[in-house]
């Protein structure tokens, strides 16, 4: 892995109109609860609602734009070899580039985590479903970045195929089909937030037939990252861009 690519991804990542854009977009279930929770006083499951239910939406597009970008835009410019001054490796390249997309959604998720805090104090909600936040957040920034950024390298419409995989894909067709929510990035973090939070009652409906299970949410999230970086490694190859 190179610090020094590591570094310039990270900051191209998080350049300021996208981030203020983002930060906005993420932390919109914090402001739900805070409304709500405002309006309608004290409920133990307003937070778990809130990140079962409108967090699945926001977070992961959030994810979906910054890891798409990764290594498409240097790719449409045509920098990409030269980003970086010492030769690396394509596996180096595609740890990198993965790590960096991470890094910088689990900024946005850090971000959501502390505005649902925040509002779940504020309104008396539930302080441990928010906290418990905070893993599924940084679960869900390395898993979508492990799927989308070899999948921003690769096709050009991505933005718009990773809004059908994280609205219609894991948000509709997964609740009306058994068996296609075990394709889910977010219902395998979810996994580990239900675990957590301990009411699996709760969080059935939006797991479905996924498992609560903080270490088999875990080893799924690995999966996704084994073969995301894999497939990078051989996209990059396939390409000769190192």
């Amino acid at each position: 892995m190179s610090p020094t690519l590591l570094a310039h991804q990270f900051r191209t990542l998080l350049r300021r109109g996208r981030l203020i854009g983002l930060l906005l977009l993420a932390i919109v279930p914090a402001v739900i609860v805070l409304v709500v929770g405002l309006a309608e006083g004290p409920n133990p499951d307003l937070v778990a609602d809130g990140v079962a239910g409108l967090a699945s939406t926001t977070f992961p597009i959030a994810a979906l734009i910054l890891a798409a970008a990764t290594l498409r835009d240097e790719r449409d410019a045509g920098t990409l070899p030269y980003i970086y001054l010492k030769p690396i490796s394509r596996f180096g390249l595609a740890v990198t580039s993965v790590v960096a997309a991470a890094s910088a959604t689990a900024v946005l998720g850090l971000t959501s985590a502390a505005a649902l805090v925040g509002s779940a104090a504020v309104v008396g909600a539930d302080m441990g479903a928010a906290t418990a936040s905070i893993p599924l957040y940084l679960a869900v920034a390395v898993g979508y970045s492990a799927m989308f950024v070899p999948l921003g390298y690769l096709l050009p419409r991505i933005v718009l195929i990773g809004l059908a995989y994280v609205i219609l894909w894991e948000q509709v067709i997964a609740r009306l089909v058994t068996g296609v929510a075990n394709t889910s990035v977010w219902r395998f973090a979810l996994s580990i937030y239900a675990d957590i939070v301990g009411d699996q009652d709760l969080l059935s409906e939006a797991l479905g037939p996924v498992a609560p299970g903080a270490w088999g949410g875990v080893a799924k999230i690995g999966v996704v990252v084994t073969l995301g970086v894999g497939l990078l490694t051989w996209a990059l190859r396939w390409r000769d861009a190192v």
